[in-house]
């Protein structure tokens, strides 16, 4: 006589089937996203060294930084420029031209001009993860008198003194920037630790 299974035993091994994937995938969403966010701390950590070595190597902050620093303090596409050789960003004749074309962004919003096509995308479109593109641009701020601190830097709506000679942060997947006294527990990233905040006002 055929032995096969019953019903009931292949419910049982359906079932842990369905247990083992599940568990899987709750796994691999929590990798992705710690992936996700360690890239993004990269980005600005990496960043911050490229405006340093950029101001060693000139001695004086290039007018296209100064004068976005003293605004918003976008790391758009005009204020990226000068740091074109340093984070190997994609270049046309005097302008950004590549994933980078809008500035330096995160990596949701890279992903998403890389999905949609450069020209499909502007600083005003929708990122699916939270905000728009120009939430996603990084941002930065600069120690103009050389005392090896950055006063008054505009981090999320708080004002910030650094001990660094150039700062960047950058808010995460969910395109708001928080508050920087509760930003450090956040999903934002920030190019010093905590230890080089001098004053949050």
């Amino acid at each position: 006589m055929k032995k096969g299974f019953t019903l009931v035993e292949m419910l049982v091994v359906l079932g842990i089937i369905a247990v083992l994937v599940g568990a899987t995938i709750g796994g691999y969403s929590k990798f992705v996203k710690t992936a996700e966010k360690a890239k993004c701390q990269e980005l600005v950590g990496n960043t911050a060294t490229a405006l340093v070595a950029l101001f060693q190597k000139e001695g004086a902050w290039p007018r296209a930084l100064r004068t976005a620093a003293q605004g918003e303090g976008k790391l758009d596409a005009t204020a990226a420029y000068p740091l074109k050789d340093y984070l190997s960003l994609t270049v046309s004749g005097t302008t950004l031209s590549g994933a980078d074309r809008l500035g330096v962004v995160s990596p949701w919003a890279t992903a998403l001009i890389k999905a949609r096509g450069n020209g499909a995308v502007s600083e005003s479109t929708k990122v699916p993860s939270g905000g728009t593109i120009d939430d996603h641009i990084l941002r930065f701020a600069l120690d103009y008198d050389g005392d090896g601190i950055i006063e008054g830097a505009n981090v999320g709506g708080e004002a910030v003194d650094i001990r660094a000679t150039a700062a960047v942060w950058c808010c995460g997947k969910d395109g708001k920037l928080e508050a920087y006294s509760t930003g450090l527990r956040s999903d934002d990233a920030y190019s010093w630790t905590k230890g080089q905040t001098v004053n949050v006002r």
